[in-house]
């Protein structure tokens, strides 16, 4: 068996830097690799997570598919419990001589903190005074990443959103513009601003500590 002919498995669902969003943790995990050269009946395939091999090994279906014809294993939603990277893989053992080789690895990551961890700031108002728009500013947070969707609420109702850029994780603050109309759909002279993060993976933050402006339109 020569390892050079096993090359490392894909997972669909996973993101192109290997994270995978809660809601596709709450099932199995499906793992799809290639049948290899020279591979034959009765050959098996097993999962390895982080090198370890776990699950049953799968004999391969007769006669044996092609070489590059699609099989799939899948990670038990129960191997993923903590947050981290995982290196995934799989040994084929041959049949004939009993000899086994791992493939390549591919890396996912699970995240199932919350951003913000246990507090959000409330936003900043540096300059109060209202013409066409009003700008917020949102202070960094525990875990901001990149891709993580930061919605505001006036008064509890949905206000504008954001998605974080990379030059806002350390070069600026986040500025969210409240335009005029926006404020006028509130009918109200007192607004509250507020505002919850979802990340990538799916998770929402708790609600920021809130804001209360006295808005003269």
């Amino acid at each position: 068996m020569n390892p050079k002919n096993l090359v490392a498995p894909t997972v669909p669902v996973a993101a192109t830097d290997g994270l995978i969003t809660t809601a596709n943790l709450k099932h199995d995990v499906a793992v799809v690799l290639k049948t290899w050269s020279y591979a034959h009946e009765q050959d098996t395939y097993q999962l390895m997570i982080n090198g370890t091999l776990t699950g049953p090994a799968v004999r391969l279906p007769s006669p044996v598919p092609e070489v590059g014809s699609t099989l799939e294993l899948t990670i038990a939603k129960e191997e993923l419990v903590l947050d981290g990277t995982y290196h995934i893989s799989y040994q084929a053992t041959n049949a004939l001589g009993g000899t086994s080789a791992n493939s390549d690895v591919t890396s996912i990551r699970v995240d199932r903190s919350r951003p913000g961890a246990a507090l959000l700031a409330p936003m900043i108002f540096p300059n109060a005074s209202f013409s066409d728009r009003l700008t917020g500013l949102i202070p960094g947070y525990a875990g901001m990443e990149q891709g993580d969707v930061i919605q505001t609420l006036c008064n509890g109702t949905l206000g504008p959103a954001h998605t974080v850029q990379a030059d806002e994780l350390t070069l600026r603050p986040i500025e969210i513009d409240f335009e005029r109309k926006v404020m006028q759909s509130l009918a109200a002279e007192n607004v509250s601003f507020e505002y919850l993060v979802t990340d990538r993976a799916g998770n929402p933050s708790n609600m920021s500590l809130p804001v209360l402006l006295s808005i003269k339109l």
